[in-house]
């Protein structure tokens, strides 16, 4: 009876923010142009006017493409600042929740850029390339001018002390580390460009089941809707896994029930029957279907993939696309406010894929039949 007295202004902003998203009608416009200069031109006619009207043309179509994406991105990012700077007690501590997962790529983008920093490329081009909703500005504070061992302790202690997202690292590291915390060998060890996606894996697993707690000791409506939006990605990111894991050391016996299995969250519509049961014996693509089984919409889903035309990461990412928007349908809950991320991510790469086919002369038929629609009006 209270929300709308405390919440009800940031709530209603992303009710006005739906009305941002490109409709159909406008992907058929964009889907028919024929260069970057027209394509730019058509998103003039829709919420990104003021976004990229001032891009000027570029014969580099990479670095052209980028500046539209990025100013569509920046658009979004101050789209939920501002709504973040509206929001007070809980509604701020979720949207603070929803910026945790920012800062994680963000950590591990800059720990892959290492060699490339000590051989020279400027530290700020590496942050601009972080999302902006994970630039944290404690990262801006490592001395970027020591030897690698200096930089990897300066990067280990800002992110387990200044940082948001502390807290799961440090339970990542704990865990790991097995000699002194600050041993610029141990850190090497899980700090390299092959260990640090599982490090990413397992600190992001930490943070998604830290956000599905949160999410549903709110109560309510929000908790509602956040267990089927938080469960599909749960789900998404064990199948990712598996996938991503066949003919691969993680996928080998000796380490699906160990290496492999503390990559799955505790949570989910596959957990934990499939996750910590029927999935140990999954190594390959028949093996997984048949684990598949008694999820009929996974099973349908990873099917049509391995027959049809699309692959796995877009039929899923449609499915995604149908739970974010019911998200609008129901009233006084704070789950649409990741429900609009979630879509404003799926525009972004629809924008992508739109004028990575222009650059390569893609036909236009094949372009939008390849996008995923958020809302159709």
């Amino acid at each position: 009876m209270s929300f709308n007295a405390t919440h009800g202004f940031t709530e209603a902003l992303f009710r006005g923010y739906r009305l941002g998203f490109i409709t159909e009608f406008q992907y058929q416009q964009l889907g028919m142009c024929e260069n970057l200069d027209d394509f730019k031109l058509s998103l003039t006619d829709t919420d990104y006017k003021s976004a990229v009207q001032n891009i000027a043309s570029n014969e580099d179509l990479d670095q052209y493409s980028e500046e539209v994406l990025e100013a569509c991105r920046q658009k979004t990012v101050d789209e939920f600042d501002f709504a973040h700077r509206q929001a007070t007690g809980a509604f701020s501590s979720f949207m603070d929740y929803i910026t945790y997962e920012y800062m994680i790529k963000c950590i591990q983008k800059i720990i892959n850029g290492i060699p490339t920093i000590m051989k020279g490329t400027k530290p700020e081009v590496l942050l601009n390339q972080c999302h902006p909703l994970g630039r944290s500005p404690h990262l801006k504070t490592i001395s970027f001018d020591s030897d690698e061992n200096d930089f990897l302790l300066e990067m280990y202690e800002t992110v387990l002390v200044d940082t948001p997202v502390a807290p799961y690292f440090e339970r990542y590291f704990n865990s790991e580390i097995k000699t002194d915390r600050g041993d610029p060998k141990e850190l090497r060890r899980l700090m390299d460009n092959e260990a640090i996606e599982i490090v990413t894996t397992s600190i992001t697993k930490l943070w998604l089941e830290d956000f599905y707690r949160y999410s549903q000791d709110l109560g309510g409506a929000t908790a509602e809707v956040m267990k089927e939006l938080l469960e599909f990605e749960a789900d998404f990111r064990a199948l990712n896994i598996t996938i991503g894991s066949f003919r691969k050391e993680l996928g080998s016996p000796t380490n699906r029930d160990s290496k492999r299995q503390e990559l799955y969250c505790g949570f989910g519509k596959l957990y934990p029957e499939a996750t910590f049961g029927s999935f140990r014996k999954v190594g390959n693509e028949s093996d997984l279907l048949r684990a598949l089984g008694p999820y009929s919409e996974y099973c349908d889903i990873y099917r049509q993939s391995q027959e049809g035309s699309r692959s796995f990461s877009d039929l899923m990412y449609t499915k995604q696309v149908e739970i974010c928007v019911r998200a609008f349908e129901q009233q006084s809950h704070f789950a649409m406010c990741y429900a609009y991320i979630k879509l404003k991510e799926q525009e972004e790469r629809n924008l992508n894929w739109m004028m990575t086919c222009i650059k390569k002369n893609v036909d236009s038929k094949f372009r939008i039949g390849k996008i995923i629609n958020t809302f159709k009006n």
